[in-house]
Protein backbone atom coordinates (compact mmCIF):
# COMPACT_ATOMS: atom_id res chain seq x y z
CA UNK A 1 0.00 0.00 0.00
CA UNK A 2 1.49 3.76 -0.56
CA UNK A 3 -0.29 6.42 1.08
CA UNK A 4 -1.80 8.63 1.07
CA UNK A 5 -5.14 6.40 1.58
CA UNK A 6 -8.19 7.41 3.84
CA UNK A 7 -6.57 7.70 7.08
CA UNK A 8 -9.15 4.68 8.65
CA UNK A 9 -9.36 1.57 6.19
CA UNK A 10 -9.49 -1.98 7.35
CA UNK A 11 -6.76 -3.99 5.63
CA UNK A 12 -4.75 -7.88 5.66
CA UNK A 13 -1.86 -7.96 7.80
CA UNK A 14 0.97 -9.77 6.78
CA UNK A 15 2.00 -12.22 10.20
CA UNK A 16 4.50 -14.35 10.85
CA UNK A 17 4.47 -18.00 9.63
CA UNK A 18 2.86 -16.64 6.39
CA UNK A 19 -0.72 -15.88 7.73
CA UNK A 20 -2.42 -12.81 7.37
CA UNK A 21 -4.45 -11.15 10.34
CA UNK A 22 -7.21 -8.63 9.83
CA UNK A 23 -6.29 -5.05 11.00
CA UNK A 24 -7.83 -1.52 11.03
CA UNK A 25 -5.54 1.39 9.89
CA UNK A 26 -5.58 4.70 12.32
CA UNK A 27 -2.67 6.53 11.90
CA UNK A 28 0.48 6.98 8.78
CA UNK A 29 3.86 8.02 9.20
CA UNK A 30 6.80 7.93 6.94
CA UNK A 31 10.78 7.48 8.52
CA UNK A 32 13.84 6.97 6.42
CA UNK A 33 12.70 3.40 5.58
CA UNK A 34 9.13 4.55 3.99
CA UNK A 35 5.68 4.49 4.84
CA UNK A 36 4.72 2.98 8.16
CA UNK A 37 1.03 2.58 9.43
CA UNK A 38 0.01 2.45 13.08
CA UNK A 39 -2.61 -0.18 12.79
CA UNK A 40 -4.84 -2.29 14.99
CA UNK A 41 -4.37 -5.70 14.71
CA UNK A 42 -6.41 -9.01 15.58
CA UNK A 43 -4.68 -12.12 16.36
CA UNK A 44 -5.78 -14.62 18.78
CA UNK A 45 -8.56 -13.29 20.47
CA UNK A 46 -6.76 -10.15 21.59
CA UNK A 47 -5.89 -6.68 19.94
CA UNK A 48 -2.26 -5.17 19.42
CA UNK A 49 -1.55 -1.82 17.69
CA UNK A 50 1.76 -1.72 16.18
CA UNK A 51 3.26 0.37 13.71
CA UNK A 52 3.78 -1.71 10.56
CA UNK A 53 5.88 -1.14 7.51
CA UNK A 54 3.42 -0.25 4.64
CA UNK A 55 4.47 -3.22 2.48
CA UNK A 56 3.14 -5.48 4.48
CA UNK A 57 -0.19 -4.12 4.50
CA UNK A 58 -3.07 -5.75 1.95
CA UNK A 59 -6.47 -3.49 1.07
CA UNK A 60 -9.92 -5.77 2.10
CA UNK A 61 -11.86 -5.52 -0.78
CA UNK A 62 -15.87 -5.89 -1.12
CA UNK A 63 -16.26 -9.47 -1.54
CA UNK A 64 -20.33 -8.60 -2.12
CA UNK A 65 -20.87 -10.79 0.33
CA UNK A 66 -23.40 -9.53 3.17
CA UNK A 67 -24.04 -10.52 6.80
CA UNK A 68 -27.34 -8.46 6.20
CA UNK A 69 -30.16 -10.15 5.57
CA UNK A 70 -33.24 -8.90 2.36
CA UNK A 71 -36.28 -7.55 4.50
CA UNK A 72 -38.84 -10.20 3.68
CA UNK A 73 -41.31 -9.61 1.31
CA UNK A 74 -38.81 -7.62 -0.84
CA UNK A 75 -39.09 -4.34 0.82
Amino acid sequence: MTPPTPAHRHVWVDCSGGYSCPGLIMAWRRDPTGWQAQVAVVRDRSVFVQWTPAATLHPVTDDGWSTIAPPAGGG
